[in-house]
């Protein structure tokens, strides 16, 4: 049977997210992760950066191919252009032998009216050059990478970042419990103090001492709960929601299954954003070489236009005539200053320094990676070893406050136990908190970061 619990939280979960508020409603850290995608506007923005790439890429490829475009125009001038031979008709009607020079028309030629009206349509395409808008298309392409990266690699970074305020509230939250414990022992120890000194068993200093601890001891918990809602501001402001008081129900925990730290080395090679970008501005400059070289070859262009409406302005045309052409342009620069292979040289000089920086880039993710791997074990250690120390302090703590009360140990040897079991709780929440800072950061120098759900949960 399915539980309604869930189908009623997996409905209205959404809209109490959206409202921006969210009161006593339990959060896992998928489901904050969820919110934290679909909301965060940091994600939006890079979003929108890609999509801008996108459509830039696809406006490069347009030079691949021709322009079509119409044209028009209409001119009205102080006169007409033409010329009135009628007088060489005559002279040329006389060497001929004809009597009457009318029959051969009138030779006053109209060349070009006052009035003028044309449009039509012309056509230009790049047939060669020399690979400069296959390197366009290239380098768009690229960059429509390169930004593809920089949104994986925002979003692995505010998956750490979330984690980090996720399990800082967590971490907050067992601290305000183990300052409440610490403070419920030390009333506790100062009931007994108070039993005794009127008892004649311990002296006022005693039972002086047990109130100088609980005034500290409450002084801790308030502040651990000042704390908890300073953490718990930091995690809406991730989660982008007005206010947020929730109930965490992820736990710190350990991974049993973690891989060697060559498995993670290697990922980060191939799965590494800032990897992958380097990688692809070295293809980015290579482009740019290629773009450059074009310069030595010639750019050659087809086009065409033709005249498609007109008011026969041009006399010796006829109405209905469409005049067209088509043909070829060849361009060649001879000489330029020496500019194109300045520019040569500067892009190979690009691509040699993003070589080196991938180089050194490598050097220092491995670098981080081992570090963080080994300080991983460390908190992993650190874990086991303060486990079996609270266990310790708990035994000591019962011992003395059963020697306390049997007037044996004194009322310091009971607050130093009790400071002492509070104080080892905390450091290991301290390195439960560090190892999973220290899983975040792995998993995203390693490009995993998404994989981190799978050992929360």
């Amino acid at each position: 049977m399915v539980n309604n619990e869930k189908i009623l939280k997996f409905i209205f979960l959404p809209l109490l997210l959206n409202s921006g508020v969210l009161s006593s409603q339990s959060l896992s850290f998928s489901e904050a992760q969820a919110v934290m995608d679909r909301d965060n506007s940091l994600i939006k923005a890079v979003q929108k950066e890609e999509e801008a790439y996108t459509y830039e890429w696809k406006a490069s490829k347009g030079n691949r191919y021709p322009q079509l475009s119409v044209f028009g125009g209409g001119l009205y001038l102080n006169k007409e252009l033409g010329t009135n031979l009628n007088g060489a008709k005559n002279e040329f009607s006389s060497l001929l032998g004809i009597s009457n020079p009318e029959i051969l028309g009138n030779w006053d030629i109209n060349i070009l009216k006052r009035d003028i009206a044309f449009g039509g349509v012309g056509i230009i395409w790049p047939v060669f050059t020399g690979g400069k808008i296959n390197a366009l298309i290239e380098s768009s392409k690229i960059k429509t990478d390169i930004g593809h990266e920089e949104l994986v690699s925002t979003k692995n970074k505010l998956i750490s970042e979330l984690v980090e305020r996720y399990f800082q509230v967590k971490l907050a939250e067992e601290a305000v419990l183990v300052r409440k414990e610490a403070l419920e022992g030390m009333n506790k120890h100062l009931y007994d103090a108070t039993k005794l000194e009127q008892q004649g068993i311990i002296a006022p200093v005693e039972k002086l001492q047990a109130d100088v601890a609980v005034s500290e001891a409450n002084r801790q918990y308030s502040a651990s709960l000042k704390d908890l809602s300073l953490s718990k501001v930091a995690l809406a402001n991730t989660l982008e929601l007005d206010e947020a008081n929730f109930d965490l129900t992820t736990q710190f925990f350990l991974v049993d299954n973690l891989q060697s730290l060559a498995y993670y080395q290697d990922k980060a090679l191939t799965n590494y954003p800032e990897l992958i970008k380097l990688k692809l501005q070295i293809d980015l400059a290579e482009q740019g070489i290629k773009s450059k070289k074009s310069s030595y070859y010639p750019t050659i262009d087809a086009f065409g236009q033709s005249v498609l409406l007109h008011n026969n302005p041009v006399g010796t045309s006829k109405k209905n005539e469409k005049p067209w052409m088509v043909g070829v342009t060849l361009t060649y620069d001879l000489f330029e200053g020496f500019k194109n292979k300045n520019e040569i040289k500067a892009a190979k000089v690009t691509k040699e320094s993003a070589e080196l920086h991938e180089i050194k880039a490598k050097k220092d993710i491995k670098n981080q990676i081992e570090k963080i791997y080994q300080d991983l074990e460390k908190q992993n250690e650190q874990i086991q070893n303060l486990q079996i120390q609270i266990v310790q302090a708990e035994e000591l703590l019962r011992v003395r406050s059963r020697s306390f009360a049997e007037g044996i140990a004194s009322s310091t040897d009971v607050v130093d136990a009790e400071v002492n079991l509070s104080g080892i709780k905390l450091q290991k929440l301290e390195a439960q908190y560090n190892y999973v800072l220290d899983l975040a950061d792995l998993l995203e120098y390693s490009g995993l970061s998404y994989e981190f759900t799978q050992y929360a949960n």
